[in-house]
Order: C-alpha cells, then sequence, then structure tokens
C-alpha cells in the first residue's frame, strides 16, 4: 500500500481552494443548510450509563500525562438566536451577581466531586485550560479568582499552561483584560460573529461594530495571542460584507481568526446542545420562505472570499478554520488547546451542564463523557446527589478509535504521524483496510499530502482545510468508524 500512496500523490487532483468548484466536483460533500449538524467529536461508540461512564474516569490512567481542563459557565446576557449550545439568559441587576456566584460554586463542586474519587486527576498534566460558554466573560474578577485558585491549589498545571477565557465584544470594553491577565489567563476568544450591526441585530445579538473593534484594541494591548470567531451563512450576509470583516480584523492585527459556518440543525438531539430559535420549525420555515438564510453556493462563496484575504495576509490555518498570522504560537503556530484536544487527542476533562470531554491519550478505547445538558436538571443533580452529573458516555473501540483519533488529527492540521496510530491502535494506515483506501482517495482527490514526500506523515491540503468538517464527516466518521467490522491489530 506504501508504494500505492505513493504513486497518488503523482495522480492527485491539482488544488483549486474554491469549495464551489470543489463541490461540484465531489458532490457527496454537498450538505444543505438544514442538514449541516457535523461535529468533529464522533457521535458513535457503544452506549454507557453515567456510572458506567464514571467507572471508566476513575480507572483511566492518567496521572503524568498530558490534558486539558474545560469549565462550561451557561450563562449570556443576551440569547444569539443561531446558538445552539448549552446557556439560558443571565439575570439582571443583583440577581445576576447571584447567579454568578452559584455558577462558580457550582463548577468549583462538580470539580472537587471528581478530585475526591479521582486518584489520578491531581496528577495529570494540565497543559491547557479554557473557560467557556456560554459566556464565560460574565464572571467577575472575583469568580474568575476563586476558580483560578481551586484550579491551581489542586491540579498540576504545566509550566507553561495556555489558560483561555472567553467571551462577547461587549464583556471587554472596560477593564477585564487586564484584570484576567493578573489572574493568569495569557489568551482570549472573542465571539464577533460579524461586524455588520445589522446581522448582528438580525441574529440576536447586541453589539455593533463600534464596540467590536473598541474590545479588538482592548486585546491588542494585552500583547497576548486571541483568536476573533466570525461566522458565515448568516442572514443579511454577503460575500462582500464578510470581505470587509476579516480585513477589519487583519488590520486590527487579529492573531487568530476563526472561520465557522452557520450550523442551524437540532443538535440538542445528539445530547450536545440545545435548540436554538432558528431550530424552530415554525421559525425555520418562516425563514427560508422570506429567502432569508444565503444559499450553500453563496455561503461558500463568502468562505473562499474569507480565505482569499487571509492567504493574501500570510495567515494560515491551524487547526482547520483557526487562521494564525505567522508567529502567533510555537510549534506549528497552533493554540495549545487545539494542540491537546485534537492533534494529540489528550484526555479532557470537562465540567458544567452540557460540558463533554474525552478519555484517551495513550488508550487504544478511548471514553467520551457528556454531562447533563438540562441545566435544570443539572442544578438539581448537583443540589441533591453527590456523584458527578454524568447523563452518559460513549465506548469507542477499533475502528471507531482509529476514526475519532483520525478526524482530530485531520482538523488539527497538522501532520499526521503514521507511527502513532500503530503505537496506540495497532493499525497501519497506509497499509490495513479500511484506513488505506481512505487515505488512498483523499491523497486521489488532493485533500491530503505527504509531508515532505515521506511515508510517516501526512497533513491536509488547503483543499482539505476548505472541507474539512465535510471531509471528516463523510470520509473518515461514515467510511471508517461506521464500518462495522472488528479491527486487526498488531
Amino acid at each position: 500500500m506504501q508504494a500505492v500512496l505513493a504513486g497518488a500523490t503523482k495522480e492527485a487532483q491539482a488544488l483549486v481552494t474554491n469549495p464551489g468548484i470543489l463541490l461540484a466536483r465531489y458532490p457527496e460533500l454537498r450538505v444543505a443548510q438544514d442538514e449541516y449538524n457535523i461535529n468533529v467529536t464522533a457521535n458513535f461508540g457503544a452506549p454507557l450509563d453515567a456510572l458506567a461512564t464514571f467507572q471508566h474516569v476513575v480507572e483511566h490512567n492518567g496521572a503524568g500525562q498530558p490534558m486539558h481542563l474545560y469549565f462550561h459557565v451557561p450563562l449570556c446576557s443576551y440569547v444569539c438566536h443561531f446558538c445552539n449550545y448549552v446557556k439560558r439568559l443571565a439575570p439582571q441587576g443583583a440577581q445576576l451577581d447571584d447567579a454568578l456566584d452559584d455558577w462558580t460554586g457550582l463548577l468549583i463542586d462538580e470539580s472537587e466531586r471528581y478530585l475526591q474519587r479521582v486518584p489520578w486527576l491531581s496528577r495529570a498534566r494540565i497543559e491547557s485550560l479554557f473557560i467557556g460558554g456560554g459566556t464565560a466573560s460574565l464572571l467577575r474578577p472575583r469568580h474568575l479568582e476563586r476558580i483560578m485558585t481551586h484550579v491551581r491549589a489542586n491540579y498540576a498545571l504545566a509550566d507553561e499552561c495556555e489558560s483561555t477565557l472567553e467571551g462577547n465584544p461587549d464583556n471587554f470594553l472596560g477593564e477585564e483584560v487586564a484584570a484576567a491577565q493578573q489572574l493568569g489567563f495569557n489568551r482570549f476568544s472573542v465571539g464577533i460573529q460579524s461586524l455588520d450591526t445589522r446581522v448582528n441585530a438580525f441574529a440576536g445579538r447586541r453589539h455593533d461594530r463600534d464596540m467590536s473593534l473598541r474590545a479588538l484594541e482592548k486585546l491588542r494591548a494585552s500583547g497576548r495571542p486571541y483568536n476573533v470567531d466570525i461566522m458565515f451563512g448568516l442572514p443579511h450576509q454577503t460575500a462582500r460584507s464578510v470581505e470587509d470583516d476579516v480585513r477589519t480584523l487583519v488590520d486590527y492585527g487579529a492573531p487568530t481568526i476563526t472561520i465557522y459556518r452557520l450550523r442551524n440543525v437540532e443538535r440538542h438531539k445528539l445530547g450536545i446542545g440545545n435548540q436554538s430559535a432558528w431550530n424552530v420549525d415554525k421559525v425555520r420555515r418562516r425563514l427560508h420562505d422570506q429567502g432569508m438564510f444565503p444559499s450553500l453556493d453563496a455561503t461558500y462563496a463568502m468562505r473562499e472570499v474569507l480565505v482569499d484575504v487571509l492567504l493574501s495576509k500570510d495567515y494560515r490555518p491551524s487547526p482547520c478554520g483557526w487562521w494564525s498570522a505567522p508567529r502567533t504560537y510555537p510549534d506549528g503556530n497552533i493554540p495549545r488547546v487545539s494542540r491537546n484536544k485534537w492533534q494529540k487527542y489528550d484526555t479532557m476533562v470537562a465540567f458544567g451542564p452540557g460540558a463533554y470531554g474525552w478519555l484517551a491519550g495513550n488508550r487504544r478505547d478511548p471514553v467520551q463523557t457528556h454531562n447533563i445538558a438540562d441545566i435544570a436538571t443539572y442544578v438539581r443533580h448537583m443540589r441533591s446527589e453527590a456523584t458527578p452529573p454524568l447523563a452518559f458516555g460513549r465506548h469507542l473501540q477499533g475502528n471507531q478509535a482509529v476514526a475519532t483519533a483520525f478526524g482530530f488529527a485531520f482538523k488539527a492540521n497538522q501532520p499526521i504521524e503514521i507511527d502513532r496510530f500503530e503505537r496506540t491502535y495497532g493499525v497501519r494506515l497506509t497499509q490495513d483496510f479500511p484506513y488505506a483506501p481512505v487515505l488512498r482517495e483523499l491523497v486521489d482527490k488532493g485533500f491530503m499530502k505527504l509531508v515532505n514526500g515521506s511515508m510517516r506523515s501526512l497533513i491536509p491540503t488547503l483543499d482539505g482545510e476548505t472541507l474539512h468538517e465535510e471531509i471528516i464527516s463523510i470520509y473518515i466518521h461514515d467510511r471508517i468508524g461506521n464500518l462495522q467490522m472488528p479491527v486487526c491489530r498488531r
């Protein structure tokens, strides 16, 4: 198979980096807007109940191993019409402080339940920490300090640990960034989504272009890396408007710009989110009838414009969809959070309603962990039960484990080391079925290439990055992960 794969590099399609041409050439990758629920986290695996899932957590061999730690704050000062993450509308006035106090306590309580029952957890090496949501930047400095004090006292943070705080522009207009830096945060993430005030207003967001640009100034003044999230495929967006957005962000010196296609399907049916306003059938039909959603071709024309601008300004994707200016991060110019979660597929422990993680690293049979997604049920569990608020898990073995790790590695857009899969899973990606035929097809179609002509590693091309989520779902998850056959291990 190695010789066959080497030959494929000579036959591979020339890069086009144009999603319209790629979708015409490979129609199996066309995913309509209302079907676009692609998630690089696997949706397969043998189901586990909460008790069995937690038993896997207890027995996992994570001491001394790298790990990512995540806290989910499920509060927002407004709820975007497209958002299907687990969240609720935060109260106003004095009640907001009470709610923030409560959620800070709940998240720390959940962490302590794990620390008391999982011997290896305090000895795992935390290389990245992310506090997200919801809107994590709603937390006041005293709440963030409580969480950071708890983390430092109970976890083994690596010296170079990357600590990220996520928020919206309206939460980064005062001294929030400077205060977070003093508490140890060294990276930030801001969800701008669009600089077009009409687009944001229609989506239910309460910040305008001026507020976003002022927040960017605060973040730039921090001297720390940060990523700016923007979306394409939203109502009222055009190729010209998103081009203006990305040119402005580049001019403001945004070190990392992440670009996301609108997802308007019901992720809550997968147990990983809530229903958004635009998911409601009556609302969705009305918006379609009014022609509010851009067509698939118009949506991908927006992505093409975004990428053209980013390439012209020397930004490159690492991971896929996350475009960074040169020398923003060390070791491959990839954020540590992405390196831990996707490139290396390290264990991730996640706290909060709807949070999900996995027990991975060097194990052949990863286990995904999923918390209770309904916020009220999560709170009741935390108030009345002594156990962690797990809902279910997924046990990945054989092809499913390999497909998940390979899908994450593709997402990372870093060299994928062939030897790693033989060491961890006992399979030879370039020789064994069903992996070798899929790799051959990805190379033939120009979605992957050999790194420096060596058979030891592959990496996605720019064409592969263009349709990375579709490729992971259709070629990797469906063709490998959903194939019902045992893996021949060595």
